[in-house]
């Protein structure tokens, strides 16, 4: 966010939905619409410097560049960050610290998912789906094939069985054509039956006001984002019977912790 003439920005897009507004930018014209204002800019010397990132060497563009280079791994980077990072990159994917591997530290990680059952006699019996179509059950193949394929599930024999069920996440409204559009389809878990047999973990995670107050005199902020963080962390081998899921084709049970586990974040 940079100040230029006493105006600050900072927008969202639940800011611009909630004006039942819309925004435009053409070259350095910014339009809002619903009370029309618009704001020019023109780029100086002054701010491209204040914009460099000096404690770490980069500049802006710099900076920017690599954030979406390595967080998305899509569309071509200039041969100018190519020639400076790449071999940088290159020697991270090769001693292991990024890559496309969720469970490759898992050898090393002390840290495993072990769920305090309340009362271990309980048998989880949900009911299977009772109507299932052709293309239902072709979205429960292709995402239980994809788990298989990278080794976070397994086939199961155990006594439990928690209902999965396939959901869209939201929906929105094509402005061409005024039809609905899915959103991407997600295999969700009805694990409440199991979060109610396990005992709450205690701890409280920090609040965001908490967490600025403990960061807020800093000046060097970083920020690591793993890849399927929570698959990182392996089930206890105690635990895994009882995340078995049911799905057309039979029961499988979870090697990894998976989101909608009552502690889950805490442990994470």
């Amino acid at each position: 966010m940079l100040q230029r003439d006493g105006i600050q920005m900072l927008i969202g897009c639940n800011f611009i939905r909630a004006m039942q507004g819309g925004l435009r930018i053409e070259g350095q014209n910014i339009t809002f619409y619903k009370s029309i204002t618009t704001i020019t800019s023109r780029p100086d010397a002054e701010v491209a410097a204040k914009a460099d990132i000096a404690e770490l060497d980069l500049s802006e563009v710099e900076y920017h560049e690599i954030q979406r280079y390595i967080a998305y791994f899509v569309g071509e980077q200039s041969q100018t960050f190519k020639a400076k990072f790449q071999p940088l990159l290159e020697r991270l994917r090769e001693q292991g610290f990024i890559g496309e591997n969720p469970l490759q530290h898992w050898s090393k990680n002390q840290v495993t998912c072990k769920l305090d059952i309340i009362n271990p006699d309980v048998t989880i019996q949900d009911k299977p789906l009772k109507h299932v179509t052709p293309a239902m059950k072709e979205q429960f193949d292709r995402h239980v094939n994809a788990l298989l394929k990278i080794g976070v599930i397994r086939p199961s024999k155990s006594r439990h069985r928690t209902m999965a069920m396939m959901v869209n996440s939201g929906t929105s409204i094509d402005p061409k054509t005024g039809m609905e559009v899915k959103g991407k389809e997600i295999m969700v878990f009805n694990y409440r039956t199991l979060n109610d047999n396990t005992h709450k973990d205690q701890y409280s995670l920090p609040g965001i006001n908490t967490i600025l107050k403990k960061v807020g005199n800093s000046k060097i902020y970083s920020k690591f984002d793993l890849k399927s963080g929570f698959h990182q962390v392996a089930m206890d081998p105690d635990s895994i019977e009882w995340t078995t899921f049911v799905v057309p084709n039979g029961l499988y049970e979870w090697l990894v912790m998976l989101f909608g586990l009552k502690n889950v974040p805490a442990i994470f």
